[in-house]
């Protein structure tokens, strides 16, 4: 399998780095975790592996509603309040978690997921504990 990597981050001494590859059957996720482990001694030693998301789909063009535009001195103009005309759809959306332990890692990383209206990937972030708890920072 193919990962694309980041490079490490580290936040009060816990080193953190995220993965991610393509994915067309959630069943393959346990599959992937674990070669991803067994081929890096690195990771092996991670405190927290893999938290990780993923979405999978079916990804389709929509055609051109023609409802979606109107005439204004002859000029056609899209309704401010409506979808793009032409754009990508997604049906048979599956998607999951897992927080390994990090409480709603897994979770947060769908959200973003879906609001950047990625599908067909997993995202793995793996994490190093540096001795120091994380906790919400407040503004």
């Amino acid at each position: 399998m193919n990962w694309n990597e980041s490079e490490v981050l580290v936040d009060k001494k816990s080193k953190f780095q995220a993965r991610c590859c393509a994915l067309q059957d959630y069943n393959d996720i346990t599959k992937l975790l674990q070669q991803m482990i067994d081929s890096d001694k690195h990771i092996q030693k991670a405190t927290h592996k893999h938290m990780y998301a993923w979405r999978t789909g079916v990804v389709t063009t929509a055609l051109a509603d023609p409802t979606n535009t109107k005439v204004t001195k002859g000029k056609a103009k899209k309704k401010a309040t409506d979808q793009p005309s032409t754009g990508v759809k997604y049906t048979n959306v599956n998607q999951g978690s897992s927080d390994c332990g990090e409480k709603s890692a897994g979770q947060i990383l769908l959200t973003l997921l879906e609001r950047s209206n990625v599908i067909n990937c997993l995202v793995i972030v793996t994490r190093w504990y540096g001795g120091t708890a994380l906790r919400p920072r407040t503004l």
